[in-house]
């Protein structure tokens, strides 16, 4: 009311008393009653003063605040110690949408109803509660709740509410403060989520995870992991110590040294690393693994964590070394059985020195019988004998050595020296089928490294086809050409080209068991360009606009390494 307005009402009530008290019908000497009439007056001034002090404070705060408590932007509020709202400042009254007279009703109705009104209904018991725990022990109230605006949505708060002392330590109020986190709320629930979601990813994601600190100490296995593993990792246990990390010690003796000397070295240069060892899986195996470990870094370069990929890659290695023996196995038994066949062919020329070592001694016994016996024809025909019995011998020779499970080293040979013998080997069966040899064979081909009996392997499958692909065509037009030609790029050719019909699959014909005879095996030009891929040449097919198909392959000259490469292949 101001001092003026108390003054007035206090003397208006103090000349109340005093009539009362010195009227004529009430003049006694009876103490008792004079001292009844003060503290009738006493009260009927304190209870005159509350009320007008208590309007006036209302007044104060909803209708004349300070700029101070306008100006807050979040929303304030007091409590009398026992709990009961005193006031809301103008913030909360906006949020809210109440009159400072509405609020003043709701506050007289009772102690907690504006609790049910502006709590949301899930969470009016728990806010409660810890607002009684903070008045009975005095503690401080920190609490987060969802307050409803006017306009009938709830947002999340914050609500702190600290209690004020008097100089003895009794609480006197309670000041709170409330802070609008919705957006902060949602935001983290949507990364809690966005955790979960990616948890639930990793774990569903069909390879083993697993995260580690900046020093190589494990961090996190994902449940593929722990799963294979069968890791059993405490969860009162911190991540990235030395007791998590015994857990992870999963690789195989043998290589459990060599493993750790790459981690270190790649943890300490902090390069990205891949390797592969074996990890003991949870009934005891022991399984090859794939490791793949990326670093993850900030913006100025510093490592966060190590990101690790495990793939169980031991069906597959398994499968390679099966499959490598069974390479093995097929290629020693394709080459018996291309060489089988090819033996047979060569077999069948050594009749041309046989029989003519047969028909030189004939020859020689009759000039010895001879009366008188002719010795200078005799020297003649044996020195024939001798010249047919060595090619013979080297035609065995030749096939043993395509026999044999050793390879023979590679040297220097003279191409053209191997196509010249593959021809006269084959002299017979070229006139017996009527084909025509055409040589063209470069007098300048420089010699190259590589094995000599696979090379006539190779230059004999060759005119063979060449040969047969020309069996269904009139005699007239059968003619064969080997071509030898030094190239610019450090290689020599050998083009073997027939007058036959062509090739309907010029590619496939080196595929293995693919064949265009009715009694072929296929496997000829498959092992050919074996043999030519591993002296690091080429070879391939193609038809000719002129008629027929040509076979060519290409070496390199002395290849650096040659000799140790085609021993060891």
């Amino acid at each position: 009311m101001g001092w003026k307005a108390g003054l007035v009402a206090a003397s208006a009530a103090s000349l109340m008393s005093a009539a009362i008290l010195l009227l004529p019908g009430h003049a006694t000497e009876n103490g008792l009653a004079r001292f009844a009439a003060f503290v009738f007056g006493a009260f009927g001034l304190w209870l005159i003063i509350k009320i007008f002090r208590t309007i006036s404070f209302y007044d104060r705060v909803y209708q004349g605040a300070g700029s101070a408590a306008a100006d807050t932007p979040d929303l304030g509020w007091s409590a009398y110690p026992d709990g009961r709202l005193r006031f809301l400042n103008p913030a909360a009254l906006e949020y809210v949408g109440v009159t400072a007279e509405e609020m003043r009703e709701i506050m007289d109705a009772d102690d907690f109803s504006w609790w049910r009104r502006f709590v949301h209904p899930d969470d009016v018991e728990t806010s409660m509660a810890q607002w009684r725990h903070s008045l009975g022990s005095g503690e401080p109230m920190i609490e987060e709740k969802r307050l409803r605006r006017f306009d009938g949505t709830y947002r999340w708060f914050r609500d702190t509410g600290v209690a004020s002392r008097d100089e003895h330590g009794r609480i006197v109020g309670w000041n709170g403060h409330t802070e609008d986190i919705d957006d902060r709320h949602k935001a983290e629930a949507a990364l809690r989520r966005s955790e979960r979601e990616l948890r639930l990813l990793v774990d569903t994601v069909p390879t083993m995870i697993w995260l580690m600190t900046p020093a190589g100490l494990p961090y996190y296995f994902n449940k593929r992991f722990v799963d294979w593993a069968g890791i059993d990792v405490p969860k009162d246990e911190p991540r990235g110590t030395r007791q998590f990390a015994s857990h992870v010690e999963l690789f195989h003796p043998d290589d459990k040294a060599g493993v750790k000397a790459v981690f270190q070295m790649s943890f300490a240069r902090g390069e990205p690393l891949q390797h592969k060892g074996r990890l003991c899986r949870k009934d005891g195996e022991y399984r090859w693994i794939d490791s793949r470990f990326e670093p993850l870094r900030d913006e100025d370069g510093t490592i966060l964590r190590w990101y690790g990929v495990n793939f169980d890659i031991d069906d597959e290695v398994r499968a390679q070394e099966s499959l490598r023996l069974a390479d093995e196995r097929l290629a020693r038994a394709l080459r018996a059985a291309s060489l089988s066949e090819l033996s047979v062919s060569i077999a069948h020329e050594l009749n041309q020195p046989l029989q003519a070592v047969v028909a030189n001694a004939g020859a020689f016994q009759r000039w010895l019988n001879a009366d008188p016996p002719n010795f200078n024809h005799a020297s003649r025909v044996a020195q024939k004998i001798i010249k047919n019995a060595d090619a013979a011998a080297q035609v065995i020779s030749r096939i043993r050595a395509l026999f044999s499970k050793t390879e023979s080293e590679p040297r220097a040979i003279d191409l053209n020296t191997v196509i010249r013998e593959v021809c006269d080997l084959l002299g017979d069966r070229f006139a017996s089928t009527n084909v025509e040899l055409d040589l063209q064979l470069d007098p300048a081909l420089p010699a190259t490294t590589a094995d000599h009996v696979q090379m006539e392997q190779v230059v004999l499958n060759l005119v063979r086809n060449g040969i047969e692909a020309m069996q269904d065509i009139s005699f007239t037009g059968r003619s064969l050409q080997v071509i030898s030609r030094h190239q610019n790029d450090g290689t020599v050719e050998v083009e073997v080209r027939d007058r036959g019909r062509g090739l309907s699959n010029p590619e496939r014909i080196f595929d293995a068991f693919y064949t265009t005879k009715p009694d072929g095996m296929g496997m000829g030009l498959a092992i050919c360009r074996s043999i030519i891929e591993a002296h690091r040449g080429r070879l391939w097919a193609e038809n000719v606009d002129t008629g027929g198909a040509s076979i060519t392959f290409s070496l390199p000259i002395r290849a650096a390494g040659a000799d140790k490469i085609l021993a060891r292949r």
